[in-house]
């Protein structure tokens, strides 16, 4: 069972999707701000990071930057509800494998974690 991390703030919104990955056959961790998502990458160690890109300590380019820096091997999902190409291409540039924009479909997003 693979283990995913997800970085969101939105309490709500975080425990919903947690679940849904939990029906997908995933082992779901939640994180509300930056500093428990490196907390939780490190004690955790999982596969996949699913991490919104604005986050109230810090963005989430930041937690993107220090996990493939230190765990080059974790996939990680940048989330942001604000299309930007720029933002996108730097994202990418900084080694996220994937970019989704919300609102996010479960659907989608389930096909996107079996590819990773």
């Amino acid at each position: 069972m693979k283990k995913i991390l997800i970085v969101d703030d939105e309490a709500e919104f975080t425990k919903d999707f947690a679940k849904a990955l939990e029906i997908f056959g995933f082992q779901p961790y939640q994180a509300f701000d930056g500093e428990s998502a490196l907390n939780a990458i490190e004690k955790e160690k999982p596969a996949i990071v699913l991490c919104d890109y604005r986050l109230p300590d810090m963005d989430g380019d930041i937690i993107l930057e220090k996990t493939k820096k230190l765990h080059p091997e974790i996939k990680f999902v940048m989330i942001t509800a604000y299309y930007d190409e720029v933002v996108e291409k730097r994202m990418r540039n900084l080694g996220a494998d994937e970019v989704v924009f919300k609102p996010i479909v479960l659907t989608e997003i389930e096909a996107l974690l079996a590819k990773l």
